[in-house]
């Protein structure tokens, strides 16, 4: 491709990416109509729109402690987003709600940016109120002048009693008992080195008012508290005492989970065919290959990174579409999906799916090995909407049985006969005990009571056939204990009892243990990473990022070479974590051996049912692009990435040039019907 190309956003222009710009100054009310009803839904929240300021700087210029503790409880006063009546039911009434709440706090903002003394912070509960008309001042009877709320006021949500509290400043004495005073008490602006860890207090031992046993409690030392408790004393220094109760803090908090993060791959190799046919791509190519709605670049990727990853990603969308024999339309899911390379990163991801506005990203270095995965996210929240779902339809499988039935394989897999036979086995000891203690409480008490040594052997053999589950043993039993005691076992527990009897007839009788179900490694080895691994609970075993980890597993299967643009993360959910027995262990959380072979299975279902259903077009196979320049000579190598050309992408470029196998060049057979 000649060198002056300049590749640039493509398509239509996909909207919400992190360097639009309210993500810098802050969301105003304009800002809604480049927002879709999901995204408004999602974006306007107060650190979104009054951006949390930084305290610190403001205790440095000078403004005193307690009126930047002021500002802070004024905006922790806040709705942390907007709160809707019931008769808030139609997307037009939610949007006015949420153009009122940016328009409130941005009125708020004004006014408290301005306080730099306690006198501006008196005065702020007027300025907001009056001056914005949520209040207004109402001449009483005798009582002098007073507040009432305007309608404006009364059908505000923002404007709340917690709100009003904080802004409330009564007097100069009131301002520094439940400001400053509750700043120093809270430890607010002491930075974090410095801070004593919450529920700890260090004191001075002035001599006075101490006493120990021992008389070893020295005077002019420091010691520490938790609560009434005295947990060390005796330190030379408030700074030693301080490092003393930080480590003694940390080493009894609980620990915290690491993050995890994809491996960055080293190289990125592919032995596939050669659906470029010698060419560099364009965004134009996305567009007319797969229809993608549209494409974007970070602002920070050079044309080198750029081009590298349009060709890296078209080979590896090609190779999913020949994995999945589907067409190439089908990879956008009939032009409803957006990619973007870099361009709307968030946080240490190495890619995301965002359904708000139906786009993969692929972040410029750690993204390469995730594409498949993504895709999985988009095609899920995809057949989400096509079925009726709100949102992916993974989270609502019981709409699409197939779906519901890969939720099962993932999570349950039949147990072993000896699974099986250990697990009746203690069914049935825990039955047996229960029974006993029933048997017991109903008949031993009266029979200590009343009978003989003898009479009590007579009813241990008794109670022994009950348990073995002999017909009858009940009736025999109550007959026995009338016998002794007058009285026979009362009828609500003689009923629970013949219940027991029934259960273990049928314990003896069962000759092989029936084969139920048990977690899949693949489902415990997830829920354990959730415990282990930095994330939002549930994140690992919910069903949305189980199915992406699996359908990652699967493609890497389908395909007969390697693709590691593709599907390289997929076999990447790996951590070490501690053992009950404190040696360090492998933890896995995707699946593997007869779990990954049913797995893929039920994708192979759902697959070949889509396209009988015409969600998506079976195609047998995969041609490249048409040729535009001379062919490459037989068995010469595709490089990705040319010597002149250096760029951090580079450094992912494979060891070995990919092998070339050219596709047979004929006419797919396409069908509607797929191969089963």
């Amino acid at each position: 491709m000649p060198e002056n190309i300049q590749h640039e956003d493509f398509g239509e222009k996909i909207g919400g990416a992190k360097k639009d710009l309210w993500k810098d100054r802050g969301l105003y009310v304009d800002d809604l109509s480049g927002m879709n009803e999901r995204e408004a839904e999602k974006f306007v929240k107060k650190d979104n729109v009054w951006k949390k300021p930084d305290y610190q700087a403001m205790l440095d210029e000078g403004v005193p402690l307690g009126v930047v503790y002021f500002i802070k409880k004024v905006r922790d006063g806040l709705n942390a987003s907007p709160q809707y009546y019931r008769r808030d039911d139609t997307p037009e009434k939610r949007l006015a709600r949420q153009k009122e709440y940016i328009q409130t706090v941005r009125e708020l903002q004004s006014v408290v940016s301005e306080v730099r003394t306690v006198e501006d912070a008196m005065k702020v509960y007027d300025r907001f109120f009056l001056e914005n008309g949520y209040l207004e001042q109402v001449q009483g009877w005798g009582s002098g002048i007073h507040y009432r709320a305007t309608e404006k006021g009364r059908e505000n949500p923002v404007i709340t009693n917690k709100l009003s509290n904080t802004l409330m400043v009564r007097s100069a004495e009131y301002f520094e008992r439940n400001f400053t005073q509750k700043a120093r008490k809270e430890q607010f602006g002491v930075s974090k080195d410095q801070k004593v860890p919450k529920g700890y207090a260090i004191h001075f031992n002035d001599g006075k008012n101490t006493y120990s046993k021992n008389n070893d409690w020295k005077a002019g030392t420091y010691y520490v508290t938790k609560g009434y408790s005295i947990l060390q004393m005796n330190f030379e220094s408030r700074e030693a005492a301080l490092k003393w109760v930080q480590d003694f803090a940390r080493q009894r908090s609980k620990g915290g989970k690491v993050r995890f993060t994809p491996p960055q791959l080293e190289h990125v190799r592919r032995t596939g065919p050669d659906y470029r046919n010698g060419q560099e791509i364009t965004g134009q190519h996305y567009l007319e290959t797969f229809g993608f709605r549209g494409g974007e670049f970070g602002n920070w990727m050079n044309q080198n990174d750029r081009q590298a990853s349009l060709n890296m990603g078209f080979e590896a969308l090609k190779d999913l579409a020949s994995a999945l024999q589907i067409s190439d339309k089908d990879i956008a899911y009939q032009g409803t999906l957006a990619i973007a390379f870099g361009a709307r990163g968030s946080g240490n991801a190495a890619a995301h799916y965002e359904p708000l506005r139906k786009v993969i990203n692929l972040t410029k270095m750690h993204g390469a090995g995730s594409l498949a995965h993504e895709w999985w996210h988009g095609f899920d929240d995809y057949l989400g909407a096509r079925m009726g779902a709100k949102g992916f339809l993974s989270e609502q499988p019981r709409l699409y049985p197939l779906f519901q039935k890969l939720i099962d394989t993932m999570k349950y897999k039949p147990e072993t006969p000896e699974q099986a036979a250990k697990r009746t086995e203690a069914q049935s000891e825990r039955t047996r005990k229960n029974a006993a203690s029933w048997l017991d409480s109903a008949v031993l008490g009266s029979l200590k009571r009343y009978g003989n040594e003898e009479q009590m052997e007579t009813y241990a053999v008794l109670r022994e056939a009950f348990l073995s589950g002999k017909t009858g043993s009940v009736e025999r039993i109550s007959a026995f204990k009338k016998a002794v005691t007058g009285r026979v076992i009362p009828k609500s527990e003689r009923e629970r009892l013949e219940l027991f009897e029934r259960m273990l007839y049928g314990v003896q009788e069962q000759e092989t243990p029936q084969i139920g179900r048990t977690e899949t490694d693949y489902y415990r080895n997830s829920v354990r990473m959730g415990k282990e691994c930095e994330k939002d609970g549930g994140y690992w075993d919910s069903n949305v990022e189980m199915t992406a980890r699996a359908f990652a597993c699967y493609i890497k299967d389908k395909l007969p070479y390697q693709s590691d643009y593709l599907a390289g993360h997929a076999d990447c959910a790996v951590t070490l974590v501690a053992g009950k027995d404190g040696k360090m262990e492998v933890l896995k959380a995707y699946p593997e051996g007869a779990e990954r072979q049913a797995i893929n299975a039920v994708f192979d279902e759902i697959m070949a049912e889509l396209k009988q259903e015409q969600i998506l077009t079976h195609w047998e196979t995969t041609l490249p692009l048409p040729a535009q320049a001379a062919p490459l000579a037989e068995n010469e190598q595709i490089s990705i990435f040319t010597m002149e050309r250096p760029s951090v992408m580079a450094q992912l470029a494979a060891a070995k040039p990919a092998e070339k196998t050219t596709p047979a060049q004929t006419v797919p057979k396409k069908s509607r019907a797929p191969e089963i």
